[in-house]
């Protein structure tokens, strides 16, 4: 009997499956305080249109480019592994296609990656878009409010509004 409830075919590890947990339970709370910051400019949780979706949505909200260093992006341990192995969401296709030109992958992104920019999250991070001079400052402040995992992976340019994930 497994010990890892709704692991698909046990595929998981039990440290990937705690980790999978802790992250999927850590709610958003920091993002109270982000919202009062007057130096944060846009912020959205990362839940059913993956970090793809919700990036265009800030930048089709502001009209400007959103830039994304695909080296940045902390994922969670097997997460890599599993989506190689197709343990993944079965419309990232059509969610890419949906984007049209607005957004843009480096030529030759491996599939497990294209998956993952656009994995469909129940309890995704926080994409916050925030005045360059702060950022570095605002990231520890997300640090030191318990989230260890959080990270710089952009930045926002003038430009037609789309996405552009950034060679590796």
């Amino acid at each position: 009997m497994s010990i890892l409830p709704r692991s698909k075919k046990n595929a998981l590890s039990r440290a990937a499956y705690d980790e999978f947990i802790a992250s999927t339970t850590l709610l958003n709370r920091v993002g109270t305080r982000l919202g009062e910051d007057p130096d944060v400019h846009a912020m959205t949780d990362v839940t059913g249109f993956g970090l793809l979706g919700h990036a265009l949505e800030i930048a089709r909200g502001s009209n400007m480019t959103v830039r994304i260093d695909p080296s940045r992006l902390p994922y969670l341990k097997d997460a890599r592994d599993a989506c190689a192995k197709w343990f993944c969401h079965g419309r990232i296709g059509t969610k890419l296609e949906s984007y049209d030109t607005s957004v843009t992958l480096p030529a030759g992104t491996p599939d497990w990656q294209r998956q993952l920019f656009c994995d469909p999250q129940t309890s995704g991070g926080l994409l916050v878009s925030c005045a360059p001079a702060h950022a570095d400052e605002l990231l520890k402040t997300i640090v030191a409010a318990g989230y260890p995992d959080a990270k710089n992976i952009g930045y926002v340019t003038d430009g037609k509004p789309g996405v552009h994930v950034e060679c590796a």
